[in-house]
């Protein structure tokens, strides 16, 4: 202990240099300052009192030197310049990095941009016609980033100069196609051309070498299942490889008698954009079938009713029809009907939908008649819970439980959405969805005024079909992102209302057939409420054999 309390030195005894493994010296660090003592008074303490406060004032890396002619700079970013530079310079590792940074640059996609017709000595594929953005000038852009940093100047990473407007960048390259109408240079006209018609007339001809040097240079194969096909970019490693992207599908096969070809979207007519020029693809489609599509018979619009909801016609008294622009179902006000046969039945064409779903309000007072109350099946939601009541008791001197058989309970729950694609469309389906409600409040005789209970059926496709119930809860949720119809034109037409809400529904059956366990022997479809089994052919002959015996 006595050596360290009288050890004293200046510091500059102490060993420098040798800070390798197995001896050399690394060079670093690659910025070296002199020991402040009496021969060199304040170098480090001047640097950072008067060029480096900790404010990064006026800007980072201190105070701003402006050197006319060339540039603005930090003396903190001329720090680091040099120390950089000397990175760079450092062999093996500056110029492993550097030949990292050209390889990754070569791993770029080839691009519409300008190239390196001027400047450019490393090797790479097509050397002098390389994209800029292909390029990294062996740390010449680094450097100068940062000599500007802190300045708020920004230099491009790529291309052979810092600072070199003759290269043009992909803005300027598509924006100048764009301004003079230059198809023949765009990369995605050519795609078009090539990939998607059946007739490449623009590149047929082998003798058109300046178009087959466009094609090359954006990397397009002529190989009709690829797409590009070219040296280095993303699929290289490093830059050495190619990268080549293939087609998912041939898009001028076209098999489906009710679709267009690119070939007959190109033909359409282009000389004006007035409405009557825009021409209906349904007239151009094939029709060397024997029985060609039909739109108003055939299409999915017309068999449902679901009208056109951006048109602006209005329906008089919401009468319905069928040059209406709304949603005929949405439209379509409860009804009152013979329930001896179906609503569908009943109402026509006008209540069709993919999937039927109707709710039918039985009628207490006329007896065979009901309220047919529909909406468009958009379900979100089916929950069916069926459980059996076991009553629970224990012998005497016995530890298990015994259970005794009490019965059943089913209850369903489902949600669906309302949605008005039209103004016309507001009314009838909310007071559709006020008589919905009103399932849950009680209904009175017109003779004694006794409270009667609301009976209803409920068909949701062939799962529930009219199978009758009660209703124990319509729960209505109007989700805050909705819009809602305000209507500041007319405001005695449509009341202020959301164009969309949730309902969940709760439901209990009502059996009208026996409820019993289904068996080959006694077939019961009890989900449906039908006597409709959905029940296969099973093999019954083990049973009987044992039955017999």
């Amino acid at each position: 202990m006595p050596f360290l309390v009288e050890l004293k030195t200046n510091l500059k005894s102490l060993k420098y240099g040798s800070d390798r493994p197995g001896g050399g010296w690394s060079g670093q660090p690659y910025v070296q300052f002199p020991i402040e003592d009496s021969a060199t008074p304040s170098t480090i303490v001047e640097f950072y009192t008067k060029n480096r406060t900790s404010l990064d004032f006026p800007a980072r890396g201190g105070g701003v030197t402006y050197q006319v002619g060339t540039q603005t700079y930090t003396l903190a970013s001329q720090i680091d310049k040099s120390r950089i530079k000397k990175f760079f310079e450092d062999k093996p590792r500056g110029a492993a990095f550097i030949q990292k940074q050209i390889g990754l640059q070569l791993s770029n996609p080839k691009m519409e941009t300008g190239n390196t017709l001027a400047g450019i000595t490393q090797g790479a594929p097509l050397s002098g016609l390389l994209e800029n953005t292909r390029v990294y000038n062996n740390g010449k852009n680094t450097l100068e980033q940062v000599g500007v940093e802190g300045t708020g100047v920004h230099l491009t990473r790529h291309g052979t100069m810092p600072f070199n407007i003759l290269e043009k960048n992909y803005a300027a390259t598509v924006g100048a196609q764009n301004k003079f109408n230059n198809a023949s240079q765009n990369r995605l006209l050519i795609l078009q051309r090539l990939k998607m018609t059946k007739s490449p007339t623009q590149f047929s001809n082998p003798a058109n070498i300046l178009d087959i040097n466009t094609v090359n240079n954006l990397g397009i194969s002529l190989n009709k299942n690829l797409l590009f096909q070219y040296l280095g970019g993303p699929g290289s490693t490093y830059g050495i490889g190619s990268t080549t992207i293939k087609r998912s599908d041939d898009t001028t096969k076209v098999f489906a008698q009710n679709t267009m070809t690119y070939d007959q979207l190109m033909s359409q007519n282009k000389t004006s954009i007035a409405p009557s020029d825009i021409q209906d693809f349904r007239s151009k489609v094939d029709k060397s079938n024997s029985m060609p599509w039909n739109y108003q018979s055939s299409s999915m619009e017309w068999r449902l009713n679901t009208g056109n909801p951006g048109s602006n016609q209005k329906p008089t008294d919401y009468t319905i029809t069928l040059n209406q622009g709304i949603d005929k179902l949405n439209a379509l006000p409860a009804f009152i009907f013979e329930d001896s046969v179906d609503p569908w039945a009943a109402k026509g064409k006008e209540s069709n939908d993919l999937i039927k779903f109707a709710f039918e309000a039985i009628s207490n007072d006329n007896i065979g008649y009901s309220n047919a109350i529909l909406f468009r099946a958009f379900l979100t939601s089916i929950s069916d819970n069926n459980s059996a009541e076991l009553n629970a008791f224990k012998y005497m001197g016995r530890g298990e439980t015994f259970r005794t058989y009490q019965g059943f309970d089913r209850s369903i729950s489902f949600g669906f959405k309302l949605a008005a694609q039209s103004r016309a469309e507001l009314k009838p389906l909310y007071t559709k969805l006020n008589q919905l409600i009103s399932q849950v409040y009680p209904d009175y005789s017109p003779s004694t005024n006794f409270m009667r209970a609301p009976v209803i059926r409920l068909t949701i496709g062939d799962y529930i079909y009219r199978m009758p119930g009660f209703l124990e809860s319509v729960n209505v949720t109007i989700d805050g992102t909705n819009s809602w119809e305000i209507n500041l034109e007319d405001s005695s037409d449509v009341a202020q209302l959301p164009h969309s809400l949730d309902v969940t529904v709760s439901f209990k059956p009502i059996f009208d057939i026996l409820p019993q366990r289904s068996t080959e022997f006694n077939k019961t479809a009890l989900i449906t409420n039908s006597d409709k089994s959905f029940l296969g052919d099973i093999d019954t002959s083990i049973l009987e054999n044992n039955l017999q015996s």
